[in-house]
């Protein structure tokens, strides 16, 4: 049935059924006006999905997600991504990234580290390279070897 007055939603089919013993409702609602076609989906509270098998979601236009809090997501084999175009994250507080075997970073053309206030640390079990906020460089390690046409020490 239509979920508001007629005529103005004669183009709409909506499935809702009420909260008990309280305020809010769960919908499943059809637009079905020419060029305004839509499938709406209200959640009063939570919203579960079970698959036994595969589930495959193609979007052929935009996708736009809003979290109002936490995400988690756990992939127990294998996570593959593709973009073609560009990547841009913002991360306002920390990131860490823990891998347990090899990590490999391939890069065409260049990389740039910048670290605005802090400093940077590439360190192994045996040796670092430090250089902190001031300029200084630090090179630690058992044997260290400069290897250049021209090495020029001030």
């Amino acid at each position: 049935l239509p979920p508001g007055d007629l005529p103005g939603s004669k183009t709409q089919m909506t499935f809702r059924s009420k909260t008990h013993k309280g305020e809010g409702y769960n919908e499943l609602r059809f637009e079905d006006a020419k060029g305004s076609e839509e499938l709406a989906l209200h959640a009063q509270r939570d919203m579960n999905t079970v698959v036994l098998n595969n589930r495959e979601t193609r979007v052929m236009n935009n996708h736009t997600e809003s979290i109002g809090h936490n995400q988690m997501l756990s992939v127990r084999n294998d996570r593959h991504k593709e973009v073609t175009g560009n990547e841009v994250s913002a991360i306002t507080g920390l990131r860490q990234i823990t891998v347990e075997k090899d990590s490999l970073l391939n890069v065409k053309n260049n990389i740039q580290i910048h670290s605005q206030a802090g400093g940077i640390e590439i360190a192994t079990a045996g040796g670092s390279i430090t250089i902190d906020n001031a300029g200084n460089i630090s090179i630690q390690g058992a044997n260290i070897t400069i290897n250049g046409k021209q090495v020029n020490v001030n």
